[in-house]
């Protein structure tokens, strides 16, 4: 209990010193040393009789070190460090100063009780003194330096890992709450065909098809967070490139009946390494292929060609094109998605999970009229 009492009264005390009273004292402490180390060969100089040439010369390297243990005071005095960097920095130095201290009295004790006359001891001590300080400085800053980075790394691993656990709070509310509850309406709008008159179907078939698109909308927040890393972070493994391929191409033609979906030419059987949201990427862009096609019967067309120990899916459509913005977006992951676009979060997803799968997408412009998006991934290894 006294122990407690006494740590929280430590504690207390510490918190009434601010950073710069820190700084300030660890920093005078190592200046005042520094210019001790200064006037020491300067009083010696002064006090020596007959010629200064030659102790000159002996006292000027002690001098400039000393000088340099000043200037580092200085900057410790000055710097933006907080006061446990600041009292790490000291302790450094003194740790330095106190190994060239012992350095020197070994070697002067030594020079003496071999009878070997040493002209100026005190000089000597304060030299060696001075340059271990200086090297202990260089390290105190160095660590210094060191435990700003790692605490800025771990105030923004806990800051990600804050941002995480939000996604995956929001991802379920979207999937669980609110998706169920779109789930109900859809299952029930179903119902309703057989209810309604002719007059009502528009009506109807509106609901059908925002209810379509709002659970869309969740399956797309799921692929966002699990791209993110933000829920269960799945590990990439072999999967089957054919299958996923073979299994949109089917869906999309079954969702958008009005299109013409095709598949030119054979799919490798090859494996890349991918989670389950590989689906996510070839159903986001065959949708989209269709979706934003202003014809009334949209053409498709899905071809896949390998190359060495690449494989190239190309999607290519008859539509408008697809605007510079989203190409840019869709090419550089480090932007932010633009929610407002139709199309904007789908692709942004789609270059989150290309890069995570190590492989690239490219666009270009279909001749007479649409566009061409290649998706280069690399195959599995044993392929």
């Amino acid at each position: 209990m006294a122990k407690q009492r006494a740590d929280a009264a430590v504690a207390r005390a510490f918190e009434t010193i601010s950073p710069w009273g820190v700084r300030l004292a660890c920093g005078g402490v190592i200046a005042a040393a520094g210019l001790a180390g200064i006037l020491v060969p300067v009083v010696r100089l002064i006090a020596t009789p007959g010629g200064v040439s030659g102790p000159a010369v002996g006292a000027l390297v002690p001098a400039l070190f000393s000088l340099a243990v000043l200037g580092g005071g200085y900057w410790l005095a000055r710097s933006d460090l907080d006061g446990s960097l600041a009292a790490a920095v000291t302790v450094w130095w003194f740790l330095g100063t106190a190994f060239g201290t012992f350095t020197a009295l070994g070697l002067v004790g030594y020079q003496i009780g071999s009878g070997v006359s040493v002209s100026d001891p005190a000089i000597v001590l304060s030299g060696i003194a001075s340059i271990g300080g200086v090297g202990g400085l260089l390290v105190g800053r160095y660590d210094a330096q060191s435990q700003r980075r790692r605490q800025a790394l771990e105030r923004e691993h806990e800051r990600l890992a804050d941002e995480r656990q939000k996604l995956a709070l929001l991802n379920r509310i979207v999937r669980h709450d609110i998706g169920n509850d779109i789930q109900i309406i859809s299952g029930m709008s179903d119902h309703l065909e057989g209810h309604v008159d002719a007059e009502g179907a528009e009506y109807l078939d509106r609901i059908q098809r925002t209810t379509e698109e709002a659970i869309q909308l969740t399956e797309q927040v799921r692929a966002f967070v699990a791209s993110l890393g933000g829920e269960n972070p799945s590990e990439l493994r072999r999967t089957s490139l054919r299958r996923v391929l073979e299994t949109q191409t089917e869906n999309t033609r079954e969702v958008y009946r009005e299109a013409t979906v095709t598949q030119v030419g054979e799919i490798p059987d090859v494996a890349i390494h991918a989670d389950e949201l590989l689906s996510t990427v070839f159903h986001n862009l065959l949708s989209n292929a269709v979706e934003h096609n202003d014809r009334a019967n949209p053409y498709v067309e899905l071809s896949v060609e390998r190359d060495g120990g690449t494989v190239a899916v190309s999607i290519v459509d008859d539509g408008p094109g697809i605007a510079q913005q989203e190409r840019i977006r869709l090419r550089n992951v480090d932007t932010t998605p633009d929610i407002d676009s139709e199309s904007g979060l789908g692709l942004y997803i789609v270059g989150m999970l290309v890069g995570r799968y190590d492989g690239a997408i490219s666009i270009d412009d279909r001749e007479p009229r649409g566009t061409i998006v290649t998706v280069k991934l690399p195959v599995a290894d044993g392929e």
